[in-house]
């Protein structure tokens, strides 16, 4: 089989599934994002998951070089929608969960062989070339493993400067669960490192029960438990502030569902997972990251 390589508006429509077999899948979109997450036990093509995304930073010196989320260009038209398919309106522009405002790759070539998707980021202004290998478990013979209900990334970053660079590859994901009934939980045993993404309104036999766990393999990692509680626009401007800012994630967690106001917390909870790693010039690394969901 030939590769399958697809570039600018030729991306718009991939939605490569990434899931086990009867499990349900997340849709790797031909620029990068995490699209269709169907993990719900029903149809839900055209939706997103609150801000899930990769970022990539670059720093050296305790001075960062550049960081950028690890998408390419939305794909016009831009008339956008609530971020609710059912609602049908329009002339809202992008949903902001597309992190289409939010600083990204000039240049995405996607390369679609399932079950196995490779996307090469490239941009002039950061100093580096990284791929995205993405891949469902599919193991001929084996239904069981092949059944896991999780989606396998490993993200390949070159240094091709002529210092050493210290980078960052940060998964962050949303809790589906809302209204200050999420619990978002950080875990390690020797180089795992996990999130699960769960809520403590619905017990284990309830059919509404389940959750998300982001996971990477790494010897330097750190977590952000939960993303700023505020209004608008603040969670996603706070994130991107300390996340372009040198050094590691900050901590933040919450132990109720208040905001910092006192009020009950309305919105949604996301969790950051990052994995650092330093690379000499000309000198190539891989990170491992898993999204698994029950």
């Amino acid at each position: 089989m030939g590769n399958f390589i697809y570039k600018g508006e030729k991306t718009k429509e991939i939605s490569f599934p990434l899931g086990g077999i009867g499990t349900g899948c997340i849709g790797l979109a031909g620029n990068g994002s995490l699209i269709d997450w169907e993990i719900f036990n029903k149809p839900n093509k055209g939706s997103i998951n609150g801000f899930s995304h990769f970022a990539v930073k670059a720093e050296t010196a305790g001075k960062v070089l550049d960081a950028r989320v690890l998408s390419g260009d939305l794909q016009p038209p831009y008339t956008g929608s609530l971020g609710k398919p059912h609602f049908n309106t329009y002339g809202f522009g992008p949903d902001r969960g597309t992190m289409a405002g939010v600083p990204h790759f000039r240049d995405v070539e996607f390369i679609g062989e399932y079950p196995i998707a490779k996307l090469r980021f490239r941009d002039d202004n950061f100093p580096g070339n990284v791929t995205m290998t993405a891949f469902n478990p599919f193991i001929p013979l084996n239904d069981k493993d092949s059944s896991i209900p999780g989606a396998f990334f490993e993200i390949e970053v070159e240094n091709n400067s002529n210092e050493t660079i210290s980078y960052t590859i940060c998964l962050s994901v949303t809790n589906p669960f809302y209204d200050g009934t999420a619990v978002n939980t950080y875990s390690s045993e020797g180089d795992f490192h996990y999130v699960r993404l769960a809520s403590n309104k619905y017990d284990s036999d309830e059919p509404e029960y389940g959750d998300i766990t982001v996971a990477a393999q790494s010897d330097n990692a750190s977590c952000q438990e939960y993303w700023y509680r505020g209004s608008w626009f603040d969670s996603l401007e706070v994130f991107w502030r300390q996340f372009s800012e040198p050094g590691r994630l900050v901590k933040r967690s919450y132990s109720s569902a208040q905001d910092l106001s006192g009020n009950v917390y309305s919105g949604s909870d996301t969790a950051s997972l990052a994995s650092h790693i330093e690379i000499a010039p000309g000198q190539t690394e891989c990170l491992r990251f898993i999204i698994a969901w029950n």
